[in-house]
C-alpha cells in the first residue's frame, strides 16, 4: 500500500497493487506520503534514595521504623 498527494490540489490516493504504485512513483505530477511510525517509549522507573525520618510517614502511607 501506498499513498501519493497530488501537487497541484493537495488531494491524497491511495494504491496497492505493485504496478500502479510503481507507475505512481514516476509521475511528476504526485508525491508519495511516506507514513514514519512514532518513536517508542518506555516508560523508566525512578526511585528514591531519601530516608524518611522517625516521625514522618513516607509517600506510601508507611511509618518509618528506624
Amino acid at each position: 500500500m501506498a499513498k501519493f498527494k497530488c501537487n497541484q490540489s493537495g488531494n491524497t490516493v491511495e494504491f496497492f497493487q505493485e504496478h500502479e504504485i510503481l507507475e505512481m512513483r514516476k509521475h511528476g505530477g504526485y508525491t508519495e506520503v511516506v507514513i514514519e511510525a512514532p518513536p517508542v517509549v518506555t516508560p523508566t522507573t525512578v526511585k528514591s534514595t531519601k530516608k524518611v525520618a522517625k516521625d514522618e510517614i513516607s509517600i506510601g502511607g508507611v511509618e518509618s521504623n528506624s
